[in-house]
């Protein structure tokens, strides 16, 4: 299949969508992200929804993940991150800003996207000063980029068992080391059984492994078919909605795919779950008159989390993690 077709075009430019969305979250106060900035053109306001629905993006995928890094670090286990389709994703530089970064961390992508991400790596201070700069080396026409901590690869999702994931071997992933695989509104656009394949060879290639992804459900009601139809006036279908419409079967799909362990959680659930000193420090960023529409719209999203390991002691803690707000 053509990486260069027009959805895989229109695909690859959601990519700036989501890094104009974390600016203007960030800008609003909603979370701190020193890195937003490296990867907008111009800052962009959203809507006060919008910014909510950003903000319970990044705390419900960045609490879970972080929780994972907190029980291989308390285990005094080396862990290992895999962001497929990362974009111009932060988390990398966030977390090692943060001083939580992994052992390894790897994002791939298609080539258009990363050597973007490659060229705003070589231009800009704050991120280079992340990498040890001595060790970084540069391939494949400038669309790949290797370092002992973070390591950028090229190459299409759908074609993940035979030609990326033996690459993400090649270039470092081990097999025996604890490794979540971040998905944020990337397998939804991709034929389910491409996006199987790659909840299937996670579940078979590692040991301990967990699945963290962030996708829309519920297509068939009025708000959900609004969504669909919008999204396709832009060149974009969700062509793995359908297969996995709602809370139930999204975490169902990863136990049939041999997963041990899944949940899943609308982003509603997740932000009227977070304490009240938080809903009210975020209800002084903005106001919110539309608080039924930002209900609508989180009925739609969801963060899904799996994990499947022999280690007794990684699985005792994997299976208490919940996204929170990040201050607990």
């Amino acid at each position: 299949m053509e990486t260069t077709s027009v959805h895989d075009t229109v695909v690859q430019g959601t990519a700036q969508d989501a890094a104009d969305s974390r600016q203007s979250a960030c800008l609003q106060g909603y979370f701190e992200d020193p890195f937003a900035s490296q990867f907008v053109r111009r800052p962009t306001r959203r809507s006060p929804v919008v910014n909510r629905g950003t903000y319970c993006r990044f705390i419900g995928l960045h609490s879970i993940l972080r929780k994972f890094l907190a029980t291989c670090r308390d285990q005094g286990q080396a862990s290992q991150i895999v962001s497929l389709g990362a974009g111009s994703d932060t988390t990398f530089f966030l977390l090692y800003h943060l001083g939580l970064a992994p052992t390894r961390f790897f994002e791939v992508d298609f080539p258009e996207v990363t050597s973007r991400k490659c060229l705003k790596i070589h231009q800009k201070k704050a991120l280079r000063n992340c990498l040890d700069q001595d060790t970084v080396q540069v391939g494949k026409n400038g669309t790949e980029l290797y370092s002992p901590s973070y390591t950028l690869l090229a190459g299409d999702l759908r074609c993940f068992p035979t030609e990326l994931g033996p690459q993400l071997l090649a270039q470092g992933l081990d097999p025996s080391v604890p490794t979540l695989f971040l998905s944020e509104c990337v397998l939804i656009y991709m034929d389910s059984p491409h996006a199987d394949a790659i909840i299937r060879w996670a579940a078979t290639h590692m040991l301990s492994t967990f699945f963290l992804t962030y996708e829309q459900i519920q297509p068939e009601d009025a708000f959900g078919q609004m969504m669909i139809s919008n999204l396709r006036q832009r060149g974009l279908e969700l062509r793995g909605i359908t297969a996995y419409p709602d809370l139930a079967s999204q975490a169902q799909r990863y136990r049939d795919l041999g997963w041990e362990h899944s949940q899943a959680l609308s982003i509603k659930e997740i932000y009227h779950a977070l304490p009240k000193n938080e809903i009210d420090r975020i209800n002084r960023l903005e106001m919110l008159d539309e608080l039924e529409e930002f209900d609508l719209l989180g009925d739609h999203y969801c963060i899904t989390w799996a994990f499947k390991t022999a280690d007794t002691n990684l699985r005792q803690s994997w299976q208490h993690i919940r996204p929170t707000n990040l201050s607990s």
